[in-house]
């Protein structure tokens, strides 16, 4: 199991599914998934997000398409895949969703953990104060572990000790983004929310999967989760809706080629 949180890589088959992060955290969210997809045969990379490894100032004043951009440069990695899957959490899950509509032949599967197309109003409000350039390095202390049910995963979990405002902020403009975007993607897509999450809104989330336009996404809601479902106390039934989902989709795949 990752402790550090540093980008890893599991060699796996000729599918290949890269794990993107979210905001303010690390590798050791997406750690539990990337492993069990790995016992599956795929290909694993987990990837550092553009601005993360260090201290949240260097968030400070990122604009959100270089999120984006550093996501391009890890898929670019993943080239000559059989078949390449996103799995991305929270702003992660947005950035996948760009990836997506950039490359409708590259991407087999798209599936969006806790995608952070609306925030809770506590983060709404940071994004607001964000926008000023005297407010934009403030940074917000965060509880320890991040928002996650399962105390020893709060515990090991090496997320940063705050949130800039400013990368709120950017993660708005990435919001409209996305949603001018949503209408055009037509990856199969899964959309898994936690149902007490306090960082983003299931409403959020249902309007994500009612808008793509492969959908509507399937959606899971795992009732006794917090944010990082990955890592939370329901962590096995989201890793294996995951690769339940992916294996299904290279086997419809699989069928209309035949």
């Amino acid at each position: 199991m990752r402790k550090d949180g540093l980008e890893f890589e599991i060699p796996g088959g000729p599918d290949a599914v890269l794990l993107l992060h979210g905001l303010t955290g690390s590798t050791f969210e997406m750690h539990w998934i990337a492993e069990r997809l790995g016992r599956a045969g795929h290909r694993c990379l987990v990837p550092v997000m553009a601005g993360h490894g260090g201290s949240p100032a260097r968030l400070a004043g990122l604009p959100f398409e270089e999120w984006i951009a550093q996501a391009e440069r890890d898929l670019a990695r993943l080239e000559g895949a059989r078949r390449t899957h996103l799995v991305g959490f929270s702003m992660g899950a947005l950035a996948a969703v760009a990836l997506a509509h950039a490359h409708p032949d590259r991407i087999d599967a798209l599936v969006l953990l806790s995608p952070a197309l609306e925030l809770q109003p506590s983060g709404a409000l940071a994004g607001v104060l964000g926008r000023f350039a005297l407010t934009r390095s403030v940074v917000v202390p965060k509880t320890a572990g991040s928002d996650v049910r399962d105390a020893e995963m709060r515990r090991r979990n090496p997320t940063m000790p705050g949130v800039p405002v400013g990368a709120v902020a950017e993660l708005q403009r990435m919001q409209r983004r996305v949603e001018e975007l949503l209408p055009d993607v037509e990856t199969p897509a899964l959309v898994i929310q936690g149902a007490q999450d306090h960082t983003v809104t299931l409403a959020g989330a249902l309007r994500l999967a009612r808008t793509i336009g492969s959908g509507p996404a399937h959606v899971v809601v795992l009732p006794e989760s917090y944010h990082l479902i990955g890592i939370d106390v329901e962590r096995d039934r989201c890793a294996e809706e995951v690769e339940r989902f992916i294996a299904a989709t290279a086997r419809a795949e699989n069928e209309a080629g035949a």
